[in-house]
């Protein structure tokens, strides 16, 4: 038996030599787990031996193990190196989907799929993770790294070009021509992309086609866009404000833009106007009555034939009074001349017009302002008529004459006629709008104006000059007035009294407030227009001791010209132009107002005056049906100075499909990739397996394992969760070999190889004495 029980050593002497020679093999092998030989004795009884005198049977290899240590980490140039720190294995499926398998072995690279696989193709598994990384651990797919992007091309729909125009460049006046240098100034050139991410060559040119002038005080330049060899419109643009407000113009030239409240957006088809074409400025007229024209029997030679005698009558109704006034005028030797039988009468009709007492409220009627202010008569030597204007200007303003006496009519041409009447316009742009008064704002008070006010000695006085008309008038005192407002009441009244000692023109209409706030009087005139003006002067108790002469405005307004194309009126339906009038409105307040398709504008400065935001254009077809590209063109950062062209900035918001650039994984397995168009892309999350017992594990070569019954089943998770170690990029684990520790084992199981074969021949020797007793 002996024999047998040394030949059970030399076997376990063969098998851990040969693990040991094993693992010393693998030393160079990544991921390698070094393997150790298990061995048991073999002893053997039966219930009726006495096992105290048994003796063993020899040993036995029980299995052969895996010590799942940590390796060394060592680094390498390829990202797809991978080594995990701690516990855990890599999950991998085999080429043909199959089979689960599990490695330390980081070593990774790419195959014809772009799928992440070992040496030996079989594929490493990752989860799919969301936009915040959080990987989905029930979604395990094979881990793909595209060598470029798919579906993430982006078209182009907006250039930004930042430029310098030189200020200093010549007018073109010849019509385009790409292929001829001289038809432009200046061009850029930047690449485009459709929506598959191809690209193409777009072209800019720059003529200049109008210098600044006192008049249009304006730079202006003309784009041409080429896509290839495709020329790309402009399309119709809206002028806007700095801030992107759409701007809108009234019947008056007024533009506002579109988040003013004033402005009522309008609907469906409308007349086009371009903001070029509104350079129609005219002065807001009066409503004027004319007479007709006197005849040469009356008006000759500058003056009347006869000297006139007698009065002229009629009645006058002005800017929307209820009722004609009667006015009464005793003719004077000086009145020969019209012309100043002309300044007479405005004088005379002003006193009556100025004069006249508002209508008291009554139950059913509101009260009723009967004065009128700022009449003028003319006279026009050329064509022998007067005239009589409204005091007001503006499509507001009216004024008819009536019931004129036959003195009227012979000295005046007063006769009945259309001319004399003059009404209000409520749709079409006439006169104009309103003129202002003359206003007058004097300086904060020195005295308490909470309480009662007092005029004394020494603040009684006042100097007061109305459109021309000079007094100096004086409160009486010693006065006491409650309020501040009583003061102001009293002021204007004694204002109001004012007569010229040499016209006997009358000052009326002038009124005096306090402000309360600000602690200031104020004074307006009744009047309006440039011709209006007023000063008071007093003690700096009432604010008025520095006060300058104010004058009031004669507004101007602009005549709109509706914008023709070949000779047609344009209109514009839906964004869209045409000649097409159908659904025009007839309640449209406020217009749309355009820029010229095309044109830069600069101002004096050489800063962007239009468009103020990105210049829109046509849909351009590209050439061989390969789509269609709408594009916008950033002008807002271009200037014009008097330095050479230079691109200042540019870009455009297109991207083609992005190659791959770099590859970043970090130590939970996030895999995030780098492409050229810019894009960054989390491709998912390397995942981690473990197990209760991973000696358990079954090997099946190439450092790979296979899940036992012993292992139990695989749990997956995250690097660098609990349980499971982290990934470590550009770097691989070594084999846990210790070398040393391997050569001392090699010398252990030569000497019990040299031991149990002692032990067979000392056994074989004894064997052959006992053979040789018989013989």
């Amino acid at each position: 038996m002996s024999f047998y029980t040394s030949l059970t050593g030399l076997n376990s002497a063969t098998a851990q030599l040969a693990v040991t020679s094993n693992n010393i093999a693998n030393v160079g092998t990544s991921g390698f787990k070094r393997s150790r030989a298990d061995f048991g004795d073999i002893f053997s009884t039966s219930p009726l031996q006495k096992s105290s005198s048994n003796i063993g049977q020899g040993v036995s290899l029980k299995q052969v193990s895996q010590e799942f240590s940590q390796g060394n980490i060592s680094t390498s140039g390829n990202s797809l190196d991978l080594a995990i720190t701690g516990d855990g294995f890599f999950p991998l499926k085999t080429p043909d989907g199959l089979q689960d398998t599990y490695t330390r072995n980081g070593s990774f690279t790419l195959n014809d799929q772009n799928n992440v696989v070992n040496s030996t193709g079989q594929r490493l598994m990752a989860a799919s993770v969301d936009s915040s990384g959080k990987a989905d651990l029930t979604n395990l797919n094979a881990l793909t790294i595209p060598p470029k992007t798919s579906g993430e091309a982006v078209e182009t729909t907006k250039i930004q070009l930042g430029l310098n125009l030189p200020a200093d460049s010549a007018v073109i006046t010849a019509d385009f021509d790409r292929t001829n240098p001289s038809t432009y100034n200046k061009s850029t050139a930047l690449t485009v992309y459709d929506s598959g991410g191809n690209g193409y060559l777009a072209t800019v040119y720059y003529a200049k086609t109008q210098n600044a002038t006192l008049d249009s005080p304006f730079s202006k330049w003309q784009t041409y866009f080429f896509v290839g060899d495709t020329e790309v419109k402009p399309a119709l643009q809206q002028a806007t404000d700095n801030v992107g407000s759409n701007y809108f113009v009234n019947k008056y030239g007024d533009v506002l833009p579109k988040s003013d409240p004033r402005v009522v957006p309008s609907s469906g088809t409308t007349e086009m106007y371009s903001l070029d074409q509104l350079t129609d400025i005219r002065p807001s007229s009066p409503a004027k009555a004319v007479g007709t024209a006197l005849p040469a029997e009356v008006y000759a030679a500058g003056s009347f034939v006869e000297d006139p005698t007698g009065s002229v009558s009629f009645k006058i109704k002005v800017d929307g009074a209820t009722e004609p006034t009667e006015i009464t005028y005793e003719l004077q030797e000086t009145d020969k001349d019209p012309q100043v039988l002309a300044r007479h009468l405005e004088i005379a009709i002003n006193n009556v017009m100025g004069s006249l007492e508002d209508t008291e409220a009554t139950e059913d009627t509101p009260a009723i302002v009967n004065a009128r202010y700022g009449i003028t008569v003319e006279f026009d030597p050329d064509t022998a008529k007067f005239s009589i204007s409204s005091g007001t200007t503006g499509d507001g303003s009216s004024i008819s004459i009536v019931e004129a006496d036959a003195a009227a009519i012979t000295t005046l041409g007063l006769e009945e006629a259309p001319n004399l009447t003059v009404v209000a316009s409520t749709t079409e742009a006439l006169r104009g709008k309103p003129s202002l008064p003359a206003v007058l704002r004097g300086e904060v008070m020195t005295i308490n104006t909470a309480k009662s006010v007092q005029v004394t000695s020494s603040n009684k006085d006042f100097f007061v000059s109305v459109d021309g008309t000079v007094k100096k008038i004086e409160l009486p005192f010693p006065t006491t007035y409650t309020n501040i407002e009583g003061f102001a009441k009293a002021l204007q009244d004694e204002i109001n009294t004012i007569t010229d000692p040499e016209t006997g023109r009358q000052v009326s209409g002038v009124t005096v407030a306090f402000d309360t706030k600000t602690k200031q009087l104020s004074f307006t005139t009744g009047t309006t227009g440039s011709n209006s003006a007023i000063q008071v002067t007093g003690s700096a108790d009432w604010g008025l001791a520095n006060t300058e002469m104010q004058f009031g405005a004669t507004t101007d307004w602009k005549k709109l010209a509706q914008f023709t194309e070949n000779g047609a009126l344009q209109f514009v339906k839906n964004g869209e132009q045409t000649e097409d009038a159908t659904g025009l409105s007839s309640k449209t307040e406020w217009w749309p107002v355009y820029l010229d398709r095309g044109e830069l504008s600069f101002d004096l400065t050489g800063k962007p005056v239009s468009p103020l935001t990105g210049m829109p254009f046509e849909t351009a077809f590209l050439q061989g049906g390969k789509g269609a590209l709408t594009m916008s063109i950033d002008f807002t950062k271009s200037t014009q100075y008097s330095s050479a062209f230079a691109v200042l900035s540019q870009s455009q918001d297109g991207a083609p499909e992005g190659e791959l650039m770099g590859l970043n994984i970090g130590p939970d397995g996030l895999v995030n990739a780098t492409y050229s168009n810019g894009s960054q892309v989390s491709l998912g999350k390397i995942v981690l397996a473990n197990f209760s017992s991973p000696s358990g594990l079954r090997q099946v070569g190439d450092a790979s394992y296979l899940a036992s019954a012993s292992s139990g089943s695989a749990k997956i998770g995250e690097a660098g969760s609990a349980g499971f170690g982290s990934i470590r990029a550009g770097a691989t684990e070594r084999a846990n070999v210790d070398l040393t520790q391997e050569l001392v084992d090699l010398i252990t199981a030569q000497r019990n190889f040299q031991a149990n074969a002692k032990a067979i021949e000392t056994s074989s020797t004894m064997t052959s004495a006992i053979i040789n007793i018989r013989a």
